[in-house]
């Protein structure tokens, strides 16, 4: 079989398993699995660069949280608009020259990290508290995201093994 072809039937039976087992855990964001799935396999779907791409995610999403709690702490007197500006204008390049950091080496997958985290605070109602942000609730966008963006890397990487067998054990019948 063509690795493609292989390649698209593995992705649209485990993309089917995935959206039937989110459906069946509603605290747990499809879309936020489907953001990690990408993530990691725009950067190459290899074992190589897995743990990578996901510490790049959970310091995208960390910096989010981060971002939440300054914002919604009241740390400074400061208009929101202003405040959020200013913030960004800190977080952004810690974000980039992160990379140096092989950890953290993923730049497009820290700010995937960071935007899904942000989608589900700016999405959610009640999450983008405070006490909420500092809570141990199974709500909290520090927990929520991380498990959901891991989920869909790991469903990249199942798609990936997945396709390559397929694809090797049709190559090896012809």
């Amino acid at each position: 079989m063509h690795p493609l072809n292989a390649y698209a039937i593995c992705g649209s039976i485990i993309a089917s398993v995935a959206t039937w087992a989110f459906l069946q855990f509603p605290g747990l964001l499809i879309w936020g699995a489907f953001i990690g799935w990408a993530s990691f396999l725009h950067t190459g779907g290899t074992k190589q660069v897995f743990a990578s791409v996901l510490t790049s995610l959970y310091f995208g999403s960390f910096m989010a949280w981060l971002f939440a709690c300054i914002v919604t702490g009241n740390f400074v007197s400061i208009n929101i608009p202003l405040l959020a500006a200013l913030i960004v204008a800190v977080m952004a390049p810690i974000m980039i020259l992160g990379s140096k950091i092989s950890f953290f080496s993923v730049t497009p997958a820290v700010f995937y990290g960071f935007a899904a985290s942000f989608a589900y605070l700016a999405q959610t109602p009640l999450v983008f508290d405070f006490a909420m942000l500092t809570s141990l609730n199974k709500a909290n966008v520090v927990f929520v995201v991380p498990i959901s963006l891991t989920i869909g890397a790991c469903f990249g990487y199942l798609q990936v093994i997945a396709s390559n067998v397929l694809a090797a054990k049709n190559a090896s019948k012809t």
